[in-house]
């Protein structure tokens, strides 16, 4: 089986590991891939998702696996099925889940699925006027996509107001925090419960935990 995997991160070279692991005989490339995914198969620089889904076709692709989120945002799924190619993830509008913020949250709200008190605004005067309700910490989320740096936790109203108006001026994430979620603070253990779903059946997976390293005090 030819096997084409989007992204350029260690997710990608796990998804690659695994297969090898399970059958040695897939043919695998990588876009853009990293010098560790180049051992596996071949790295391909096709940034276009248009002329990629061609390249995937004159290259009998059996199956694509997306990594990152960005591109299931900006729509490869929904490139790859109107040529007819087999790809796993979700299409634009279902990525919207993770890659909008405000739309999660609203989503939450419209089907009463528990979730922590919050505002989404593009209004910093409207964001800093909430602010001033509510107890420290205080959470302030940028829109869109940030590369896993679009959270603040401020531990004062005045650093949760800054943290607002970097956010909404464009100076610290830029189009991405343009519209901000601002909501309480929840404390305890997180964790991330996944499934897979065709769009009538699903099948959950066990749940997982992002542990962050952290380094040693003085380490600079």
């Amino acid at each position: 089986m030819n096997i084409l995997i989007l992204g350029s991160g260690g997710r990608e070279y796990s998804i690659g590991l695994a297969i090898t692991k399970e059958e040695t005989s897939h043919e695998l490339y990588f876009m853009p891939g990293n010098g560790a995914t180049n051992k596996l198969g071949t790295n391909i620089n096709i940034k276009d998702y248009s002329e990629l889904a061609v390249w995937a076709k004159d290259n009998s692709i059996d199956l694509t696996i997306v990594g990152p989120e960005a591109p299931l945002v900006d729509g490869v799924v929904d490139i790859f099925k109107k040529e007819g190619l087999t790809i796993f993830g979700p299409s634009a509008a279902a990525a919207q889940l993770e890659g909008s913020k405000v739309y999660m949250k609203n989503i939450l709200k419209k089907y009463n699925i528990p979730t922590a008190a919050f505002i989404e605004t593009t209004s910093e005067k409207e964001a800093h006027d909430f602010i001033d309700t509510m107890n420290e910490p205080i959470v302030v989320k940028a829109d869109g996509l940030c590369a896993g740096k679009g959270v603040i936790i401020a531990q004062s109203k005045d650093e949760a107001k800054q943290a607002a108006t970097d956010m909404l001026s464009g100076a610290s994430f830029g189009d991405a925090g343009t519209s901000i979620v601002v909501e309480e603070f929840l404390d305890g253990y997180e964790l991330s419960i996944f499934a897979i779903c065709d769009g009538e059946n699903y099948k959950v997976l066990p749940a997982a935990q992002l542990h962050l390293a952290r380094a040693p005090a003085g380490s600079g």
